[in-house]
C-alpha cells in the first residue's frame, strides 16, 4: 500500500490499518495510541523529528501524565517477536516492556514517578557530597582551625600554621587534598611516623595535638555555639586521630646552672640598645614566655606593675598575668617604646618576634662561652635558681604563670601575690648578681608559704 493512502485510510478509519500501518502514517511530531494496556495506562508511538518512531508507555497518576520511553520502532522485525532486536522493538514487543513498565509501577511503592524523584534526590544528595569532598579537604579544615585560633588571638595559631604547611600540606599533599571525612587512622599514623623516624618526635606530638583539636572542633561545631560554623560543613562523625597512639614526652629536665645563668646575665648587663633592654626584661621578668612577652603593650605597664595576658592552653579568654614593676623591670622599660609594643626594634610599630628574641639570645650566650644553649633553659634555670633560695613552689608558678590551673585559682583565690612575686624577682636578681660561682651567703629565704 502506498503511504498517500495509508495516510487516507487513517483519515478515513483508522481502525482498518494495522498498528504498523498507523505508525508509517504519523506525521513529523505526532503521536498514537497503540494499545491500552491491562494493569494501567497504554502503548504510544511517536514521530521524532528524526524521523524514526519512538514507542512509550504513557499513564497518569495522582493527576500527572508521564510517558517512559521504550525504544525505537523497528519495522523489520518479526511482528510476533515478543524481545527487542538491535534495531528496536516490534509492536508486540513494545506492548510487552509497556505490560513489565506497568507492573513495576503497580508494584513500586509511590510507583515509577515517586521511585525517580527519590534516585534524582539522592543522586543529588551524592553529587552534593562529591562537590562538599573535593571542597572539605584535610586541608581546608586545618586552615578553619588556624582561623580560629587566630580570631581568638592564640599564640599558637602561628606555630599550627607552620607545622600544618612544613608536616602536612607540602610533605603530604595527597593527604591534604582529601575529603577530611574520609581521612582514617592509618593514614594519621603514617604522617607522625615519618617525623618520628626523622627524630622530630616534637613536631609529631605538635602535628598530632593540632590535628586531634581541628577534628574534635568539626565533631562538636554543630552542637556548640561556640565554635564557628565554618567546622560543620566538613561534616566529620569520629576523630581519626583520637584513636592514635599519643607520642609519650621526655621531661626535659635540663635548667641553666647557676654559674651559666650568672654569666650570661654578666654578658647580657653589656648588650646596648632595645635587644640588650629586651633580653634583660625577659629575666628580670622571671623568665616569661617569649611568645606572651613580645605581645607586651605600653598601655599594659602601669606605675606599678607589669600586665602580661597569658593565651597558652585551652582557656577561651587569655588569662591575665600580673608581676610588680621592680626596679630593675622599671629601668630596662625605660630603655623602650613608650608606645606601642614595648618590645620593638622600630619605635612600637611592630613587636620583635620569639624567634629573633631566641637568636639575639644565643649570640649573647656564645659570648658569655656558654654551650648547648637554649632560650627555654633560662626559664627553667631561673625556677631552679629560685628553688634552691628557697621560693615555695606556689609562688614559682604564679611567678612564671604555670601550674595554676586548679579550680581553687580558677574559682576562689583571687589574691595577686604582688609582695611575693617581688620578693622572689629581687631575690634572682640578687642570686644573679653575685661573684660567679660563689656559692651563696646568705640563709634560705623561706618566701611566705600559701596555706
Amino acid at each position: 500500500m502506498r503511504e498517500d493512502s495509508v495516510t487516507d485510510t487513517v483519515t478515513a478509519n483508522p481502525r482498518l490499518l494495522t498498528a504498523g500501518q498507523r505508525i508509517a502514517a504519523l506525521e513529523l511530531g505526532r503521536s498514537i495510541v497503540l494499545e491500552k494496556i491491562p494493569m494501567g495506562g497504554s502503548l504510544e508511538a511517536r514521530r521524532l523529528p528524526a524521523g524514526t518512531a519512538q514507542f512509550y508507555w504513557r499513564f497518569t497518576q495522582a493527576g500527572k501524565t508521564t510517558r517512559v520511553p521504550i525504544g525505537a520502532y523497528d519495522s523489520g522485525a518479526p511482528p510476533k517477536s515478543l524481545k527487542p532486536s538491535g534495531r528496536g522493538y516490534s509492536v508486540a514487543a513494545a506492548v510487552e516492556a509497556a505490560r513489565e513498565l506497568a507492573k513495576l509501577n503497580a508494584e513500586t511503592p509511590g510507583g515509577l514517578v515517586a521511585k525517580r524523584e527519590r534516585e534524582d534526590q539522592e543522586r543529588r544528595k551524592q553529587d552534593e557530597l562529591t562537590r562538599a569532598r573535593a571542597t572539605n579537604t584535610l586541608r581546608a579544615l586545618c586552615d578553619e582551625y588556624v582561623a580560629w585560633l587566630a580570631a581568638q588571638n592564640k599564640v599558637s595559631a602561628a606555630g599550627a600554621k607552620n607545622v600544618f604547611h612544613n608536616h602536612l600540606y607540602t610533605a603530604h599533599p595527597g593527604l591534604a587534598s582529601k575529603a577530611a571525612v574520609e581521612v582514617e587512622k592509618r593514614e594519621i599514623v603514617v604522617v607522625l611516623r615519618t617525623l618520628v623516624e626523622a627524630g622530630k618526635a616534637t613536631t609529631a606530638r605538635k602535628l598530632r595535638s593540632y590535628l586531634r583539636a581541628a577534628y574534635a572542633c568539626a565533631l562538636k561545631a554543630d552542637s556548640d555555639a561556640r565554635l564557628p560554623s565554618g567546622f560543620i560543613p566538613f561534616m566529620v562523625v569520629s576523630n581519626p586521630v583520637e584513636a592514635t597512639a599519643p607520642i609519650p614526652s621526655r621531661a626535659e629536665k635540663n635548667p641553666l646552672p647557676l654559674i651559666d645563668l650568672q654569666r650570661y646575665w654578666r654578658e647580657l648587663r653589656k648588650k646596648e640598645g632595645s635587644i640588650g633592654a629586651a633580653l634583660r626584661l625577659h629575666v628580670a621578668m622571671g623568665g616569661q614566655r617569649p611568645a606572651q612577652l613580645v605581645r607586651l603593650r605600653s598601655a599594659d605597664v602601669s606605675a606599678f606593675s607589669v600586665r602580661l595576658m597569658d593565651a597558652k592552653g585551652r582557656r577561651a579568654e587569655p588569662r591575665e598575668h600580673l608581676l610588680p614593676k621592680t626596679d630593675v623591670i622599671a629601668r630596662e622599660l625605660r630603655q623602650l617604646p613608650k608606645d606601642g609594643f614595648v618590645l620593638s626594634t622600630d619605635g612600637g610599630t611592630t613587636p620583635m618576634h620569639p624567634t629573633s628574641l631566641t637568636a639575639w639570645a644565643a649570640e649573647v650566650a656564645r659570648a658569655a662561652g656558654l654551650q648547648g644553649f637554649q632560650l627555654k633553659r633560662v626559664r627553667s634555670g631561673i625556677e631552679t635558681a629560685l628553688a634552691e633560695a628557697g621560693v615555695s613552689l606556689h609562688v614559682r608558678g604564679l611567678l612564671q604563670s604555670h601550674g595554676i590551673g586548679g579550680v581553687q585559682e580558677r574559682h576562689y583565690d583571687a589574691h595577686e601575690y604582688m609582695a611575693e612575686k617581688r620578693d622572689a624577682l629581687d631575690l634572682l636578681i640578687r642570686t644573679l648578681n653575685r661573684s660567679i660561682g660563689a656559692r651563696t651567703s646568705h640563709p634560705r629565704v623561706a618566701l611566705k608559704e600559701v596555706k
